[in-house]
């Protein structure tokens, strides 16, 4: 019988799990259908995929088992991060983000890109010509047993002048690691958005890397993108709050962010998807998050033993309240 992808079990029935949060569809309020675009290459015409859809619904099917997704993920982590997330991908709200908050953000942001493509692949196979990165299940099992994102993950938090016209957008990128012994290992960077926030997450199953003797990937982002992006995760020693929105990106920089300013993807394949419209709603008024997730690293191998199986009108500008998130 298959079992969770997450903690392994075969004892209840898997779920549906919504890979774009349901705080999210509300905090979009899309009124009317929604399609998904996707694209051959960066600037190439975009095409419609799958059917339209009267709500912004993207969904993995019989993947999580019930305790996973509405316990762990739907009653701790999603409740947790949409308190602050929420304002700033639907109203740019400006934000100062704590150790905690960003340790949050990046395990949302890992376990979100890593859930998307999943869900990408189920409904929409064979539609693009780069696919995403699939996670190993020694990352999913560390994921869950530790509620940080896996060794060797890295995130990056942006903005981007999605315009409101965008709700969600995807798109990853091939990322090789050299290794000491000449037998590369392959990582993946992801480029996904949540209305104004924009996240890069770096992957890669962290055992094989390690097998090999695989280099780090690269720690700073480019140059030329250092200015739009603040590395969230790993952790510093000494970490800094940090001050959201960045300088942000514009619709025609998106090429050069998914491909690390020109580093990768030099066959200009893309796997690009892009959902939806949606119009402005009240703004929120979140309240600052619990450090739910302050759990200690500890050795993989005892997570994977774990699992039993191995565009609008723009809006007039106003002045905007900066919210500060810190743990207690």
């Amino acid at each position: 019988m298959k079992g969770c992808i997450f903690c392994g079990s075969t004892e209840t029935l898997l779920t549906i799990e919504d890979a774009i949060p349901k705080w999210a569809r509300r905090a979009f309020n899309i009124q009317g259908p929604v399609t998904v675009a996707a694209a051959d290459h960066p600037g190439s015409p975009k095409r419609q995929v799958g059917q339209r859809m009267n709500v912004l619904k993207v969904v993995l099917q019989d993947a999580l088992c019930e305790s996973c997704n509405n316990a762990w993920l739907g009653g701790g982590i999603e409740k947790s991060a949409a308190r602050f997330l929420a304002p700033m991908a639907v109203e740019r709200q400006p934000a100062v983000l704590d150790a905690a908050a960003q340790r949050l953000a990046a395990f949302w942001a890992v376990k979100t890109v890593l859930l998307l493509e999943l869900a990408f692949r189920q409904m929409y196979p064979g539609e693009r010509p780069v696919a995403g990165y699939a996670p190993s299940e020694v990352e999913l099992a560390y994921m869950w047993r530790y509620s940080v994102p896996p060794p060797r993950s890295m995130v990056w938090l942006g903005c981007w002048d999605c315009q409101k016209s965008k709700p969600v957008v995807y798109e990853p990128s091939s990322a090789v690691l050299p290794t000491a012994d000449g037998d590369p290992v392959a990582g993946h960077l992801a480029t996904s958005t949540l209305g104004y926030i924009a996240f890069q997450v770096f992957t890669v199953d962290f055992l094989a890397a390690e097998q090999h003797s695989a280099t780090l990937w690269n720690t700073h982002a480019p140059k030329l993108l250092a200015r739009h992006l603040v590395r969230i995760w790993p952790e510093q020693t000494v970490t800094p709050d940090v001050a959201w929105p960045p300088e942000q990106f514009t619709s025609d920089e998106w090429p050069r962010l998914v491909t690390w300013d020109g580093r990768l993807r030099p066959d200009g394949m893309s796997g690009y998807l892009a959902a939806g419209q949606w119009r402005r709603r009240n703004c929120y008024r979140p309240a600052a998050p619990d450090d739910s997730l302050g759990r200690t690293l500890g050795a993989c191998a005892a997570g994977a033993a774990a699992r039993s199986g191995a565009a609008l009108t723009e809006e007039r500008p106003r002045a905007r309240r900066c919210c500060t998130y810190r743990s207690s």
